[in-house]
């Protein structure tokens, strides 16, 4: 891997979420390269000064607008997409209430990111972007 491959997972590593090989590839890489080990050092400062920010009051209109944008884009999408696609798209939908109902929730989990700005576009940190974008 390259230096620019290493630098693009320190995040990742900071946080424990590299799988066992390639964690270990990078503690010895960080062992080995000063520049790493310095954006890693500031990848943890940053860290901290959000960490010791202070907490935001937001009003349950802040959460209603993001429903409704998640809501709305949603279903623009939809109405967008050919006939067949918004059949299956139904289909899909009523398959995994049906699969909720008889799981209880208990497949949920959360995917990953590949870098900080990979929100999916109907996510709820897409839709808090979009609405703190709207309100500047």
């Amino acid at each position: 891997m390259e230096n620019d491959g290493f630098r693009s997972q320190l995040s990742a590593y900071k946080d424990g979420e590299l799988e066992g090989d390639l964690s270990e590839k990078m503690s010895l890489h960080l062992r080995n390269c000063a520049a790493c080990r310095k954006e890693l050092g500031e990848l943890e400062q940053v860290d901290s000064l959000v960490k010791d920010m202070p907490k935001l009051e937001l009003n349950e209109s802040f959460f209603l607008q993001i429903i409704a944008g998640i809501s709305t884009k949603e279903k623009d999408r939809l109405e967008s997409a050919p006939f067949s696609k918004r059949v299956f798209a139904k289909f899909l939908q009523t398959a995994d209430s049906i699969f909720e109902l008889i799981s209880g929730h208990e497949y949920e989990r959360t995917a990953t990111l590949d870098e900080f700005s990979d929100f999916p576009p109907l996510s709820m940190s897409h839709a808090y972007f979009q609405v703190i974008g709207q309100q500047k």
